[in-house]
């Protein structure tokens, strides 16, 4: 398992940037309520914000971001701009985990640690992805 550290501001987009500048836009955003059409953008704002110390936006976060629906998350855990650490997290606490696997075997910026955690419950499906993956190898 990855180490959850912030992500580093200036690498997100304008959108997420300004979900992420004051307290009540934080809290909006934490309770999933902030304008981010990306899915990149809200996946990214609520895993930033479930790592940070205040507890109320936390648990927010985090409750938000083990509720988002499978389309949200298949279509950003599918895309190869999102940080390690992001997919690490859903992967690990989204309620849809099962159903995101292939996606995030097949995502070139899963990290290595996450496929070998991936790996050890695999289905035979999933072990045979993982071993054909030219590009991880």
């Amino acid at each position: 398992m990855l180490q959850y550290t912030p992500l580093d501001p200036a690498a997100l987009s304008a959108d997420a940037q300004r979900a992420l500048s004051s307290g009540p836009s934080k809290m909006m955003a934490a309770r999933g309520m902030a304008p981010l059409a990306n899915p990149v953008d809200l996946v990214s704002v609520l895993y930033q914000l479930s790592v940070v110390v205040d507890d109320k936006i936390q648990s927010s976060a985090q409750a938000s971001a083990r509720g988002l629906p499978k389309a949200v998350l298949s279509g950003a855990l599918a895309d190869t701009s999102l940080d390690p650490r992001v997919i690490d997290y859903y992967i690990t606490h989204a309620d849809c985990r099962e159903e995101l696997v292939d996606l995030v075997i097949l995502n070139k910026a899963t990290a290595d640690t996450t496929i070998a955690v991936l790996a050890a419950s695999a289905t035979e499906k999933q072990v045979d992805l993982i071993a054909e993956n030219q590009q991880r190898i």
